[in-house]
Parts: C-alpha cells; structure tokens; sequence
C-alpha cells in the first residue's frame, strides 16, 4: 500500500512541474520574440526497464530537464522604425549588465543619448560590439534585410551608414538529438529578463542566411489553444493521481483502525 503512494507520487512531481511550465507558455504568449518551453521525462528508461524485467524507479521525479523550442513563429506589422524582426536562424546582440545577452525580441527603440536599445533599456550591438547611436537630427534610421543601418540626408538625398545589426547564431540549438542527450545543459538558458544567455562551452557563429524586416516583430510561438488543452490535460492527469493517493490514504486508516481493532 505504501508503494502505491509512491507511485501515485511520483507521477503527481513532473506534472505539477509541467504545469508550471504551460503557465509560463501562456503568460508571455503575446510577447515578441517568446521561445516555448517543454520538459523533457524519463517515460522511455522507465519503459525500458519495465520490458527488461528491472524494476523502474518511481520512487523519484521523472522530470529530466527543460528545453526551448526556437522554431520560426509568425511576423506582425507594426509600421514602428524602430521595430525589427529576425526571418531564420539568429538572435540580435545586447549589452547588459551581467554581459552580452541575447532575444529574438526586436521590440527596440532610441534613448536620450540617441542609442538603440530595447524596452529594458539595453543597447543593442552592431558588428563590432558597440552600441548602435543615431544622431539627433535624424529620427528614423533605414534598416534593410541584411542588418545595415543607414539614415537619410533628405536634403541632398544622400545615405549615411551608422553600422550593420550584430546577428548571432548558437548551431547546437537545433541539433534535437544533442539536445535530448543533455537536458541539463542547455546550450542557452532564459534569463529572469527573458533573454538568452550562452553556456560558457555553445559555440556561436555569425547567422547566416537570415533577413530583418523593419516595421515587423516576431511573435511568440505559443499556440495558446494548444497550450490550453495540455495544461487541462495535465490537470485531469494530476488530479487523478491525487484522488489514487486519497483512495489509498482512506484504505490505510480503515486499515489502522479498523481491521487492527481488538474486539
């Protein structure tokens, strides 16, 4: 009987984690550039040692580790300038605090010191790792697909180039066979900010074969209605295996105090 409470147990832990995890899908389903996050469990050791005759361990949580999907979500028009989305595979450069960070979130704008930066305030890098500044007298820079930053004398209809976007890519990211042999070391992990932080040991190269779109964010990936029916999905399975320990837990008492009573 108590073996049963474990079981019921260990399957009530991952699913209380994933639950967590759609939350937070669906909290941030309307901010730009949001990358999905999906858990990884260890259903297929477990199953495994069940078809070899071991006994699989359900006395731990099956949660193994978490991942992020960077699939390509839809571009939005906003007509903003400053605005700027990623077509393919990169991340635009930022300068914070703890280091270079990285988003998918061109939600970007001008500051008083006429710097390019995003909402939180955080310059963003061109090619060679200094901030982006516009001058006062012109307000709205030209962007093309490649990055390159010009603005316009309209008086003598001449361009002036201010620096090229600083595009990065992390290639391991996409290798889903690497991924799922090391949940624990994810090649970028979220910061409390959003963005993409870099493991010391994930190699990045400059992006290739990508274009920027002015006037256009990325959306988040996450399909909310999908992200609705896992999190009720979850649910129902949890709830389950909370009304198993609750039937079991009944059984126990009777158990104590009834079949062990001395009439």
């Amino acid at each position: 009987m108590i073996e049963g409470l474990f079981i019921s147990a260990s399957g009530m832990l991952p699913k209380a984690m994933q639950q967590e995890a759609i939350a937070n899908n669906l909290a941030n389903s309307e901010v730009p550039g949001f990358k999905k996050d999906n858990l990884f469990m260890r259903e297929m050791r477990e199953a495994m040692k069940r078809q070899s005759g071991d006994y699989p361990e359900w006395r731990i949580n099956r949660f193994e580790g978490a991942w992020t999907d960077h699939d390509q979500a839809e571009l939005r028009r906003t007509g903003d300038v400053f605005d700027m989305a990623i077509t393919g595979k990169g991340f635009f450069a930022l300068q914070t605090p703890n280091g270079i960070q990285y988003t998918r979130n061109g939600n970007f704008a001008k500051d008083n010191l006429g710097q390019l930066v995003n909402q939180l305030g955080y310059p963003v890098l061109d090619q060679a790792g200094a901030p982006i500044t516009i001058p006062d007298n012109f307000q709205a820079p030209i962007i093309d697909g490649a990055g390159v930053i010009r603005v316009r004398d309209e008086l003598f209809g001449e361009d002036t180039m201010l620096g090229e976007l600083q595009i990065v890519d992390f290639p391991e990211i996409y290798d889903k066979n690497a991924a799922a042999q090391t949940p624990y070391q994810t090649p970028l992990k979220k910061s409390k900010d959003g963005l993409f932080i870099p493991h010391a040991a994930t190699p990045q190269v400059p992006a290739d074969g990508y274009e920027i779109s002015q006037g256009f964010l990325e959306e988040s990936n996450v399909e909310p209605v999908i992200e609705m029916v896992k999190m009720i999905d979850t649910f129902r399975s949890y709830e389950a295996e909370q009304r198993a320990i609750q039937v079991q837990d009944s059984t126990l008492e009777r158990a104590v105090n009834d079949l062990g009573r001395v009439s």
